[in-house]
């Protein structure tokens, strides 16, 4: 705690704008979210000081905690180095372990980030999902204390609120006790998950109507006219460096391009396409491969293709 003091006085002096996060915090988030050296269910270590040397230059320049929070978020892997990979050693590495072994799950990204905004006095906390509606798997985020209110943010991303969790949080089973959404927090009644099936002794709270209601602002916003269809694309095995996938008419025509998820991306990340729910349909691949693909009567259709 004494180097926390001694942190903060640093911080403010380094960036000054540090001073003004700090005055907007409630004692209670401030204790529970930005003071407390643990996330999740992550080996406890001495995180802070290296942590810290990494992102507080980084956010010398920004002039609030949002620009600041969103300038982390969208270099982590650039000021970092660590990256999505199934081949990461365990799910909850806490911040060192990811700084040193660069591959880490959604979980691990999740430890490093919190770390990283409390950090430079940000609040944060992880949030998950024990598993989504239409794939098997988990999804844990880290979600920030901004202008008074929790708002999500994501390893890599440029804004909040991202958009294929926002999709799949408007699948979710609000009634399937695996599908609600939970909250890291210190006196809750859940617990968290860290993987399928599995719960980490880290209590939480439910968050699932919230996130309801961001997701229906999402829809609202993003959604589809009733005469297309979204289609999410999974190709396996992912390559390592990004590939575009073409929709076209029977023409020819190119009604879409989207980027193939790679083996760095989140394995819940698919490409995605607005599929006209009348015709036949093609996905036409970079090495000249044609899938032929129709739309049904589901919200969404999901492909999982293996390369031949």
């Amino acid at each position: 705690m004494k180097y926390l003091r001694s942190l903060f006085v640093v911080l403010v002096a380094v960036c000054p704008a540090f001073a003004q996060w700090q005055q907007e915090i409630p004692d209670d988030v401030r204790r529970h979210y930005l003071e407390s050296d643990r996330v999740l269910s992550e080996d406890a270590c001495d995180w802070r000081k290296p942590v810290s040397e990494i992102f507080t230059p980084a956010v010398k320049n920004c002039r609030t905690a949002r620009e600041a929070v969103l300038h982390i978020a969208a270099n982590m892997t650039a000021l970092t180095g660590t990256y999505y990979s199934a081949e990461r050693r365990r799910q909850d590495m806490n911040a060192l372990e990811a700084l040193a072994e660069k591959k880490i799950s959604c979980t691990g990204q999740t430890i490093l980030m919190v770390c990283a905004f409390r950090s430079v006095g940000i609040p944060a906390r992880a949030v998950g999902v024990p598993t989504w509606n239409h794939i098997r798997g988990n999804h844990t985020w880290p979600e920030v204390w901004l202008d008074g209110e929790w708002q999500m943010i994501e390893f890599n991303e440029k804004d909040f609120n991202t958009g294929w969790v926002m999709e799949n949080i408007g699948m979710l089973e609000p009634k399937h006790p695996w599908q609600r959404i939970v909250a890291q927090h210190p006196e809750g009644e859940r617990k968290f998950p860290v993987g399928s099936g599995k719960q980490a002794a880290t209590k939480a709270i439910d968050v699932t109507p919230r996130y309801r209601q961001l997701a229906a602002v999402w829809y609202e916003k993003n959604g589809l006219p009733a005469d297309r269809q979204r289609l999410m694309l999974d190709l396996h095995p992912r390559n390592d460096s990004p590939q575009l996938v073409k929709l076209v008419t029977q023409e020819g025509n190119v009604l879409e391009t989207q980027p193939l998820p790679t083996t760095r991306d989140d394995m819940r990340k698919f490409a995605t396409f607005s599929l006209p729910r009348a015709g036949q349909h093609f996905l036409v691949f970079p090495d000249k491969t044609v899938y032929p693909v129709k739309a049904n009567v589901a919200l969404v259709q999901i492909l999982r293709l293996r390369t031949r």
